[in-house]
């Protein structure tokens, strides 16, 4: 009996795309403030999606990808293996070494989204995105064993293993959002701006469990010769979930949007600034009908700092038809290789959890709280000459491990890049998983399409990875107009340093 671990992914970021002058509605999810004074007038994203997760615990160390293994485009003399399990075919390599373990799966896609520039000082945004994701932290590792190797494993066998403990949850949610951006500050070569995002949050599905205090053994199936179950000696802890038919009741009706259909909704919030040093600002100004204005084609700093907090907030189960929740203290559970037999639907699989346990139903509570990622966001981007730029990037989770949350683990990136108004390249270096590990990395955007991964290993075979991931999207960018005929109306620069040319007059 096995419970399964995937494969660890890791991602999250579209660190090769979001310092991307031309990243669009995609960096305003890194930095509200990037919506405003963008190279664009109006940006419309079609769609586009990433897929992450991170991990601790298992390497692949299969002669082919894992790419190749989901999609079964596999070498002949290994397609007997195919629906073996991973362990099973030797093909994911553990970690051990008594530490706890976390891994982290999941992805996004972002739907229909447009970013629109009003004017020189103002621009809004509004974005779609549906986001999924399991998460487990603090698994202690003969927990985390147990799932990967299930009951069959010798080394597990008929030991009593005490003080196990974990976090883990599973999560899916709709997200609408509006952002509005606006220039605080524009003082020839310094340059401010902020912007702020509301959300309204859709819950579309929540499982989450908490282990505080649990003991297993693997024994013996009474009912099945040759076959080994599991003994929960112990659980103390938490569980709840929300019921499939939360799932199936998605629509787009007032009633679904406003939490009353929904097993619940909520509200999050991003906010942040952004600082632009530019030296060379009389280079991009001009006069236009009698006012002086920049030119909103070009890049004009040597370099910019963004900071933002993001995914403030959390989503309210409290529906009582779908949402379900447990205090469990519970002994001497067993669970055999045919408890889940035939379980062909989520329902089905947590209505037998919730037998095996013996939770009763009279003190079922009908209300819990998911928070958000939230994270704390720093990029930095330089620029070394004409269009090609250094940035780099900082995500901090402010999340603890304990959470009853999706999670965004931390990392620190740095990308070099070319980029134009058509096409761009950029390495990202990454180091992700909380910094324990070290990514290389590569996006591309050719016109409206882009298509990145932040660990080239992990697509392939290189090293043992133990992540990988994958993030493309398409778009119809409208970009903004320059001055008719800058030829006659820049300030050229002039003998006298600054303080003269400051007071030149206009």
């Amino acid at each position: 009996m096995g419970l399964g671990l995937a494969l660890p992914v890791a991602g999250q970021y579209l660190t090769g795309i979001v310092n991307s002058n031309y990243a669009g509605t995609q960096s305003v999810y890194r930095h509200p403030s990037e919506v405003v004074d963008s190279r664009y007038r109006l940006y419309l994203n079609l769609a586009s999606f990433d897929l992450y997760a991170a991990n601790n615990y298992v390497r692949w160390v299969a002669p082919f990808s894992f790419p190749r293994y989901l999609t079964g485009n596999i070498p002949n003399q290994y397609r007997a293996e195919r629906g073996r399990s991973l362990r099973q075919t030797g093909y994911m390599e553990e970690q051990l070494n008594g530490r706890d373990k976390r891994i982290s799966i999941g992805g996004e896609v972002r739907g229909p989204s447009a970013l629109v520039n009003l004017n020189d000082r103002f621009a809004v945004a509004g974005m779609t995105r549906i986001r999924t994701g399991i998460s487990m932290r603090q698994v202690s590792e003969e927990m985390a064993r147990l799932m990967l190797n299930g009951t069959q494993i010798l080394e597990q066998q008929r030991k009593v293993f005490e003080n196990q403990s974990g976090y883990a949850n599973l999560n899916a949610y709709g997200e609408l959002a509006g952002t509005f951006g606006a220039v605080l500050l524009d003082n020839d070569d310094r340059f401010w701006k902020a912007g702020l995002t509301v959300k309204r949050l859709i819950g579309l599905y929540n499982t989450h469990m908490v282990v505080n205090d649990g003991a297993h053994e693997i024994v013996r199936d009474p009912n099945q010769i040759g076959f080994q179950a599991l003994m929960i000696r112990k659980f103390n802890g938490v569980y709840g979930y929300t019921s499939q038919g939360a799932f199936e009741s998605a629509g787009l009706s007032p009633a679904w949007l406003l939490g009353g259909r929904s097993a619940g909704g909520g509200w999050g919030f991003d906010l942040g600034m952004t600082y632009e040093y530019r030296p060379e600002i009389r280079k991009y100004t001009y006069r236009e009908k009698g006012e002086l204005r920049r030119d909103p084609t070009k890049n004009k700093y040597l370099y910019k700092i963004s900071a933002s907090l993001v995914d403030i907030g959390g989503i309210r189960y409290r529906n009582a038809g779908y949402v379900n929740l447990y205090d469990v203290d519970a002994a001497n559970k067993l669970i055999t290789n045919t408890t889940f037999r035939d379980a062909k639907s989520p329902d089905e699989i947590q209505n037998r959890i919730v037998d095996v346990l013996d939770l009763n139903p009279a003190q079922k509570r009908t209300s819990f709280r998911s928070g958000l990622p939230t994270a704390l966001n720093v990029s930095v981007d330089y620029r070394v000459q004409e269009k090609v730029y250094l940035g780099g990037l900082w995500t901090q989770s402010l999340k603890p491990a304990q959470s009853v949350a999706m999670m965004v683990p931390s990392m620190v990136a740095v990308v070099p890049r070319w980029e134009s108004r058509w096409v761009e390249l950029a390495v990202p270096f990454t180091l992700q998983d909380n910094y324990t590990l070290f990514t290389v990395g590569l996006a591309a955007r050719l016109g409206p399409v882009f298509i990145g991964t932040d660990h080239l290993g992990g697509l392939t075979t290189i090293g043992k990875p133990r992540g990988a991931n994958l993030y493309a999207g398409a778009a119809i960018p409208l970009f903004r107009k320059g001055p008719v005929n800058p030829n006659k109306c820049f300030f050229p620069p002039q003998e006298g340093g600054y303080w003269k040319r400051f007071g030149r007059r206009r």
